[in-house]
C-alpha cells in the first residue's frame, strides 16, 4: 500500500480509506513530479481543491455506510381516561313536569234579581277589588219593596182573620148538624168557606214571603272571599231584572289545567288513568307550583283532583286539573290568577330503578359497562323514564357494576380505559 510523504500509518482495507489513500498517493506523486520538473508551486495550487472535495466526499460516504441501524419497537396504546358511575338500584318517587296558567275554580256572574235604581256601590266593587264573604257590594232603592211588603203583610193579616172566622163558623155548623139543627147544605157551605179561607192564608203567606225575598234582593252580598274581575254598573243606574252587575271569582279555590302525555299517566297512581280521580281511601297526588313573581321565586302547594279524560285531537295531550286551596304561601304571597307556573306532580313510588346521567345513554338504548379489567363493553338497557338530565332504567344493569359516564366519540368493544372514580 502507498504511503504519504509524512510516513505515518498505512491505509487499511476500508472503502473510504482506500479512496483517501489513493488521493494522497496522487498528491505525493504530483508533488514529486512537480519538484522534479521545477514547477511544483503551480501544480499544488491546481490540485489542492480537487483533493479537498474528494476527501469530503469520502468522509460523507463513510459516515453513511457506518451509521447505526434503527430498531422500531411497537408501543402499547395509551388508555383513555373516563369517569365511572357505580350502579345502585333504589326506590324512586316519580315526578311529572308540566306547565299551565292559574284559573279560578269558581267564577260567578252577578245579575240583578229585581228591578231598581242603584243606590250604593261598595268601594271594593271595582275591577281588581278584593272582598270577603258576606261583604255588602251593592244596594238598590228599596222603597217600592218596603211598600209591597207592607201590603203583603196586611193581606196576610186579613186572610188570617177570615180563616179564624171560617174555622169557628165551620165548627159551629158542624155541631148543629150533629144535633140535626143544621142542614147538609149549611154544613157544606161552611166547610167550603173554611177551605177557601185556608187557601187565602196560604196565598197571602206566599205573597208576603215573596215581598220579603224581593226586599232582601235589593242588597247584594259577596258569596265568597274573592276579587272582582269586571264590574258593569254605577250609582244612579236603573237596573232591569237580569241585568249584569259584575264578574267575581273565588280566591280561596284556584286551579291549573296541566297538559301531559298519555304515557305519563304510567307515572301517576293507577286510579287517575282508570277513573280520572284518586280512590276514596287514597290522598290526592301533591302538586308543587313554582314561578317567579314580583321578582322572586315563589312556590305554592296543591293537589291533583282529576283528569279531563279526553285526549286533544290537535296536541295529542290530555289535561289534568290541580286545585290550590292554600292560595297564600309561606312568604305571604297570594297566588294570582293568570300566573304561568311550572308544576311538579308527585307520582307513584317504583322500586329498583337505576339513575344515570342522560349523557351515559348511547344510541339504541345502550350503555358502556366497565369490567373488572377496565375494558368497555356495550350493554342494552330498558329505559323506564327519561328527562332532560336523568335517565331511569328498570333493567339491564346489576348492582355494583360500573358504567362510563364520560362522552366518548369513538368507542371499540373491549377498549381499555383508565377509570377515574
Amino acid at each position: 500500500m502507498g504511503r504519504y510523504s509524512g510516513g505515518s500509518r498505512p491505509c487499511t482495507p476500508n472503502a473510504p480509506r482506500l479512496l483517501l489513500c489513493a488521493s494522497l498517493s496522487l498528491w505525493n506523486a504530483a508533488m514529486s513530479k512537480s519538484q522534479i520538473r521545477g514547477y511544483g508551486h503551480t501544480v499544488k495550487k491546481a490540485i489542492a481543491p480537487l483533493v479537498v472535495l474528494i476527501a469530503a466526499g469520502m468522509a460523507y460516504i463513510g459516515l453513511v455506510a457506518t451509521k447505526p441501524a434503527l430498531v422500531s419497537a411497537a408501543k402499547e396504546p395509551m388508555p383513555i381516561t373516563v369517569r365511572a358511575l357505580e350502579v345502585v338500584p333504589q326506590s324512586r318517587q316519580l315526578m311529572v313536569i308540566s306547565q299551565g296558567n292559574i284559573q279560578p275554580r269558581v267564577e260567578t256572574h252577578l245579575h240583578a234579581q229585581v228591578d231598581g235604581e242603584v243606590k250604593t256601590v261598595a268601594p271594593q266593587l271595582v275591577t281588581g277589588g278584593e272582598f270577603l264573604a258576606g261583604d255588602r257590594l251593592l244596594s238598590l232603592d228599596d222603597r217600592d219593596f218596603q211598600i209591597a211588603l207592607t201590603r203583603a203583610g196586611a193581606s196576610l193579616d186579613r186572610a188570617k182573620a177570615e180563616y179564624r172566622y171560617a174555622r169557628e163558623e165551620y165548627a159551629r155548623i158542624q155541631s148543629l148538624h150533629d144535633q140535626a139543627l143544621a142542614s147538609i147544605a149549611q154544613r157544606q157551605q161552611a166547610e167550603r168557606a173554611f177551605a177557601i179561607a185556608n187557601a187565602n192564608v196560604k196565598d197571602a203567606q206566599a205573597t208576603h214571603e215573596r215581598a220579603e225575598l224581593d226586599l232582601t234582593r235589593t242588597v247584594i252580598h259577596a258569596p265568597f272571599n274573592g276579587r272582582v274581575r269586571a264590574e258593569y254598573i254605577d250609582e244612579g243606574q236603573y237596573l232591569q231584572k237580569g241585568a249584569a252587575i259584575a264578574t267575581l271569582y273565588d280566591t280561596d279555590r284556584l286551579e291549573v289545567r296541566l297538559p301531559i302525555a298519555d304515557a305519563q299517566l304510567a307515572y301517576l297512581p293507577l286510579a287517575y288513568a282508570n277513573t280520572g280521580v284518586a280512590q276514596k281511601n287514597d290522598a290526592p297526588a301533591t302538586v308543587v307550583l313554582s314561578a317567579r313573581y314580583a321578582g322572586q321565586a315563589q312556590t305554592w302547594t296543591g293537589t291533583l283532583q282529576r283528569t279531563e279524560g279526553d285526549i286533544s285531537s290537535t296536541s295529542r295531550y290530555l289535561h289534568v286539573i290541580a286545585e290550590v286551596t292554600q292560595t297564600t304561601n309561606d312568604n305571604g304571597v297570594q297566588l294570582p290568577v293568570g300566573l304561568f307556573v311550572e308544576a311538579k306532580i308527585s307520582g307513584k313510588v317504583v322500586d329498583a330503578l337505576v339513575s344515570i346521567p342522560r349523557t351515559a345513554l348511547r344510541a339504541d338504548n345502550r350503555v358502556m359497562v366497565i369490567d373488572s379489567s377496565d375494558r368497555l363493553h356495550f350493554r342494552s338497557v330498558v329505559v323506564y323514564k327519561a328527562s332532560n338530565e336523568e335517565i331511569l332504567l328498570s333493567s339491564g344493569l346489576d348492582a355494583g357494576e360500573r358504567i362510563n359516564v364520560s362522552p366518548l366519540q369513538f368507542v371499540v368493544e373491549g377498549m381499555s380505559v383508565r377509570v377515574i372514580e
